[in-house]
């Protein structure tokens, strides 16, 4: 288990006991009981994924003509193994309509390398050809979501939620070649890099999707929170370009759309009615296809491919938090 994991479930279970201890104390007093409630948190989260495209046939060359043949030709996966900072907010209106925002940015660069694979092969497509590793010298990254829920049951224990949100991640990648080579031995792939920045990547997800969520008051101080959502619009738009191929680089840019899916498990220790600790375990998954329309950067049009994107995102985090 990785260690940030390790330390989320651990922080988990303190907050955990922490309430459970107190349940039987004297709670501290509640928050006026106003129509329109605030909550303030920020902190760090840290991710552990990648995000991962493929292309391969069929094949569509600038005359028209349609070639088909395997899938994939190749792949390129980036890593998102990146420290976060974390901002949210919420409002509740008469303890029946909740507007969220939350906004992430990156505070740190991918430590793994970006690998990408070849099958170059037709009469043998399992047969890996050409591997390279590439270091990532700069990242960038932005992640928003938006939402509102309608909480449509509430007891003093148990509430229940429904809602809609938006998500908007963009990954932004330069990449310098550590090495190249060819595992099935074909001539002419080994190449070594030289401090140059070989490629860049811009991958840009956007989300609708509809939730549900509970939330359980374990003790006065004490409350634990999941939700679930799903999106069968998601699309994603990505512009990939090697920088030392011939013709002055080659470009190519992708257009998808897929379904994503997601979740959310919290728990959340207030110290006063008005100061919070928040902790918690959120994962998402993306999954799109579509094409990708490929041209030398002089202009000189290659033909479009198949291509599929997938991105599979797991994260901790701790957040200081503000209630009033």
């Amino acid at each position: 288990m990785k260690p940030f994991m390790i330390t989320a479930l651990g922080l988990g279970m303190m907050l955990v006991a922490a309430g459970t201890a107190r349940a039987n104390l004297t709670a501290p007093p509640p928050a006026a009981d106003t129509p329109v409630n605030f909550s303030f948190s920020f902190g760090a989260e840290r991710m552990e994924g990648d995000t991962t495209y493929r292309i391969g046939y069929p094949v569509t060359l600038p005359s028209g003509v349609v070639l088909e043949g395997y899938f994939p030709i190749s792949e390129l996966e980036w890593p998102l193994d990146i420290w976060l900072a974390r901002v949210e907010g919420s409002m509740v209106l008469y303890k029946k309509i909740r507007v969220n925002g939350m906004v992430k940015k990156d505070l740190s660069d991918p430590e793994d390398n970006m690998i990408d694979s070849d099958w170059l092969t037709p009469r043998n497509p399992s047969r890996l050809d050409v591997y390279s590793e590439s270091n990532i010298s700069d990242f960038q990254a932005l992640i928003v979501d938006a939402s509102i829920d309608w909480i449509f049951f509430r007891s003093d224990v148990v509430s229940l939620y429904a809602g809609l949100g938006f998500l908007y991640q963009d990954f932004e990648y330069e990449a310098k070649l550590i090495r190249q080579h060819s595992p099935s031995g074909l001539p002419g792939f080994a190449v070594e890099g030289d401090g140059r920045v070989a490629i860049t990547y811009d991958i840009t997800y956007t989300i609708p999707y509809a939730r549900i969520g509970t939330e359980l008051r374990l003790s006065p101080r004490f409350l634990l929170a999941g939700s679930f959502a799903f999106s069968p619009f998601a699309e994603a738009e990505d512009t990939d370009r090697h920088l030392l191929r011939e013709n002055g680089g080659k470009v190519a840019e992708g257009d998808m759309d897929g379904d994503a899916f997601m979740f959310d498990v919290s728990g959340k220790f207030n110290f006063t009615p008005s100061v919070h600790v928040k902790a918690g375990f959120h994962y998402v998954k993306i999954d799109v296809d579509g094409t990708q329309t490929q041209v030398y950067a002089t202009g000189q049009p290659l033909g479009t491919v198949t291509q599929e994107s997938e991105s599979s995102q797991s994260s901790g985090y701790v957040m200081l938090g503000f209630d009033f």
